[in-house]
């Protein structure tokens, strides 16, 4: 499986919609896992990621992304 840039991207929305302030988002694990990726994509100018580039942290911090297919993260 391959994760996009826009995969990334909304991982970092719902973290941060679960959050209950932008400090405790800033200050996760899953923040921190998530901006590294981020970074890193961007800096090599990949269009998306396999997910065995991926470290456990960066993996479990995705995993948002089949908590709701929907898209829309619960609070």
């Amino acid at each position: 499986m391959n994760f996009a840039i826009s995969d990334i991207e909304a991982a970092i929305e719902g973290w941060r919609m679960r959050s209950s302030s932008d400090e405790a988002f800033a200050g996760s694990a899953e923040a921190r896992a998530l901006a590294r990726l981020y970074g890193a994509v961007i800096v090599h100018g990949c269009e998306s990621i396999p997910d065995a580039g991926l470290d456990d942290a960066q993996r479990d911090a995705l995993r948002i992304l089949s908590a709701d297919p929907s898209g829309e993260f619960p609070q």
